[in-house]
């Protein structure tokens, strides 16, 4: 009876401590959050409607963004130079005098003369006087020798060259997206393509369980079909992390939490129809007209010209008018008594002749960097067209590629296919069977992998030339009329 009694209140203990721990695991932040996970719903987007979000949540766009608010307040400081600057001043001075004890004739009255002419002794004493002041005064420049219009000019220029910069981040943040978009693809594919091949060799591994049991089948059939679904099991593991990298990428890109699930609507495909794109000649020839960073380094040169003229300036004249109005006067009270006034108008010239050829040092330093700056926009395009080379030969590597892989992924179904049935008549060994799903598996990632790196070659040279990724492939095309030329050129009939 005890015995019984005892077990009943271990029963029951053990089921309020139960009872207590699943409260407290519904209540607990994480069961929150990973059940707000689980109801997370799949958001599905474009590379367009991808691209349009990165851009408009990513923090270098949005810091470059504002930098053209800050050179738009640059252009007005530019001009304040040369409006009417008004100053108001008040003054309260309080003065200690040393009277007529600051005289050099002071000795002199100390000693004395007739009692007529005698100053009285209180004379030499200190005095103190209080000054009230208040002054409206006006200064506009007249003539400044260039100063004024080449600040202007220089932040007219440098607004312009942000605005460039906005295009430029705005260009690689969409090629970016675009790429973690065609990675996220392509690891996902590659995935299912692993999955696939683990179902069928799953497959082939219980027909061989089958056979084995009715002795139609060897030992080392039975070990060499486990060893093959065993080693596949690495492959997935590494995909699927390949796959939550791509994932965490694109998720970075357009702003979202690391693991919220996505699904991409585009396919690695071949485009259709199949872009004519230009030569990477042509494409550098247009990459000179819309790459921002190339128009950056002539804007550049510009602002560094406008810079000699302003440093130029600070030895030649300047000319400017002035005006004052106020009150001074000892007494508080006589502080809006306008019968008090002074006033003064007139011209200043300064002209500095000679500063130690600070200005010249200063102006051939800017000439340098101005040099400079053609140096590297003669590397930039250099560069650049490597990069050209570089994609175009991708893009034709890759669709030379496609066409042969497409061709080999049905061969190689149709090895698989009979194959499994002539292991099923007996007509195959196990061995020939997993072969011809090896070579499927391969057949179908190299598909896959000529596609993603066709389409990346494609964007990037999109991205290379100064479009955004996501731009029509109409953009990087040759024309009709030079497309048909260069087929009869090939032909070797005339254009």
């Amino acid at each position: 009876m005890e015995a019984k009694r005892r077990n009943t209140l271990t029963r029951l203990t053990t089921w309020i401590v139960s009872c207590v721990t699943l409260t407290l695991r519904l209540a607990s932040p994480s069961f929150a959050d990973s059940e707000e996970g689980a109801r997370q719903e799949v958001v599905t987007f474009t590379l367009n409607q991808a691209v349009t979000l990165a851009l408009a949540v990513h923090p270098e766009v949005l810091a470059v963004r504002e930098k053209t608010e800050e050179f738009g307040q640059l252009v007005r400081e530019a001009r304040a130079e040369a409006l009417p600057q008004l100053d108001a001043v008040l003054t309260w001075r309080k003065t200690r005098d040393p009277g007529l004890r600051n005289s050099p004739f002071f000795t002199r009255f100390a000693a004395g003369g007739d009692d007529d002419q005698q100053i009285p002794a209180e004379a030499f004493d200190a005095f103190f006087f209080t000054n009230y002041l208040w002054n409206i005064e006006v200064s506009q420049p007249i003539f400044t020798f260039g100063r004024v219009s080449n600040a202007m000019n220089a932040a007219r220029e440098e607004r312009g060259g942000v605005n460039l910069d906005v295009q430029g981040i705005e260009n690689r943040v969409s090629y970016d997206t675009v790429r973690a978009a065609y990675a996220f693809l392509l690891a996902q594919h590659n995935l299912r393509v692993l999955e696939t091949e683990s179902e069928s060799r799953q497959r082939q591994l219980d027909q061989v369980q089958v056979r084995f049991e009715l002795q139609d089948a060897t030992k080392l059939d039975l070990l060499r079909a486990q060893v093959t679904l065993a080693n596949l099991k690495p492959e997935i593991l590494a995909a699927d992390n390949n796959l939550q990298v791509a994932l965490a990428l694109v998720n970075n890109t357009l702003g979202r939490p690391i693991d919220a699930p996505i699904e991409v609507l585009a396919e690695l495909t071949r485009p259709d129809p199949i872009p004519n794109v230009m030569r990477a000649e042509a494409l550098l020839e247009i990459a000179g007209q819309y790459r921002p960073e190339l128009r950056r380094f002539a804007i550049d040169r510009k602002v560094l010209d406008a810079r000699v003229g302003i440093t130029k300036s600070a030895l030649l004249p300047q000319i400017r008018a002035t005006a004052g109005f106020g009150v001074n006067t000892f007494g508080a009270a006589n502080v809006t008594d306008l019968a008090l006034h002074t006033w003064n108008a007139g011209v200043v010239f300064d002209w500095r002749i000679f500063d130690g050829h600070r200005t010249h040092s200063q102006v051939a330093g800017l000439r340098s960097q101005r040099t400079q700056s053609e140096y590297d926009e003669r590397a930039f395009k250099n560069a650049l067209s490597v990069s050209l080379k570089q994609a175009h030969g991708t893009w034709t590597r890759a669709l030379e590629a496609l066409e042969v892989t497409l061709l080999t992924v049905d061969q190689a179904r149709e090895a698989e296919r009979v194959a499994e049935e002539s292991l099923t008549w007996g007509a195959a060994t196990t061995l020939d069977v997993l072969q011809a799903t090896l070579s499927l598996r391969q057949a179908e990632l190299n598909r896959t992998t000529a596609a993603h790196d066709g389409l990346v070659a494609l964007a990037e040279m999109k991205y290379l030339v100064g479009f955004k990724a996501d731009a029509p492939n109409s953009t990087i095309e040759a024309p009709l009329v030079i497309a048909l030329a260069e087929t009869d050129v090939d032909e070797g009939s005339e254009p």
